[in-house]
């Protein structure tokens, strides 16, 4: 027998040897662990800590949320304005509003719509994912050039198309394991914002009447604490005020030079204002059918009583 064959059949009888004693503590320490106590209070603790910990390390991205004809765009152009503060006007992933009716349209930029075009499978997993990597390099972009990245969410699309509507926001979900979301909501009095969206024929619900408008903003303004809603009126009163209050809910700096600087920025979304006022708009005079909804909408006096509003009050 060779030395090496000798040195091999000497090792195996060694492990031989100790496998029964390798077994015999396993076993041993697997009993230990059996009749251990559990402390789910401990464990439930380190859960918590872990996600605080995880959530500190988030990097944080800004997200202003409103319904359509409620004043986000003059907000948004007046949030535009602040230092370094860059806004990417209502995005939404899966959204196809855009589209329209009729032969497609030139958007040679924008893959999702082409994949809607083309008849790509699972067009939304694919809008999802693409629109993840858009706001994830867009925002390391704007970052490595000291700016700042807000996202002006499509509301609309979530809770006022079709007949019925999503729970919450789809850019949130989207966003918020990968991110620290700093969120920001402007309410306009539904009255006024449910007149305009008629105005512009941009009522996508299903049934088209007030209290249905304001049973999905209900359910849209749910989503959110208190401290982060804004009202459009206060705004316009008092935009000073306002805009630093803003400033203060997304983390950034307040500059009072925004109320000269607004009017040369642009964003999607002018459906009725233009000029460099900002001031409040008349309210055009209501039928009385409009008066009688108003008067019986359920959700309107939900709304109206959590924002203080007292339009009702002043329906005849």
């Amino acid at each position: 027998m060779s030395d090496l064959d000798s040195t091999v059949s000497f090792l195996r009888e060694q492990l031989e040897e100790m496998l029964p004693l390798v077994n015999l503590t396993k076993s041993k320490l697997l009993q230990e662990i059996s009749n251990s106590p559990f402390n789910y209070q401990e464990a439930e603790d380190l859960i918590k800590r872990s996600k605080r910990a995880i959530e500190i390390d988030k990097p944080e991205i800004r997200i202003i949320h409103h319904m359509a004809c409620s004043g986000g765009t003059l907000i948004s152009k007046c949030l535009a304005s602040l230092p370094n503060v860059f806004v990417l006007s209502e995005l939404h992933p899966t959204t196809t509003l855009h589209q329209g009716g009729g032969k497609p349209k030139f958007l040679p930029a924008d893959i999702t719509t082409q994949a809607r075009y083309a008849k790509v499978p699972a067009a939304d997993d694919l809008a999802l994912s693409l629109f993840k990597m858009n706001i994830e390099s867009a925002y390391e972009h704007i970052e490595n050039y000291g700016g700042i990245l807000i996202i002006r969410d499509h509301s609309h699309s979530d809770f006022c198309v079709g007949e019925g509507f999503k729970e919450s926001s789809v850019i949130a979900n989207l966003l918020k394991n990968d991110f620290k979301l700093l969120r920001l909501v402007t309410l306009r009095d539904p009255i006024d914002s449910y007149l305009s969206l008629c105005k512009n024929n941009w009522v996508h619900f299903s049934p088209k009447t007030f209290d249905e408008y304001c049973k999905r903003l209900w359910h849209f303004l749910e989503e959110y604490k208190y401290t982060e809603v804004v009202r459009y009126e206060d705004f316009v009163s008092r935009p000073e005020e306002t805009m630093a209050c803003m400033a203060d809910i997304l983390k950034i700096r307040y500059d009072s030079h925004f109320i000269d600087l607004f009017p040369i920025f642009r964003v999607t979304g002018d459906s009725g204002r233009s000029g460099a006022t900002i001031s409040e708009r008349a309210r055009r005079e209501l039928t009385f059918e409009e008066t009688e909804e108003i008067k019986t909408s359920k959700y309107y006096k939900l709304i109206a009583k959590k924002f203080n509003y007292n339009s009702l009050e002043r329906v005849p």
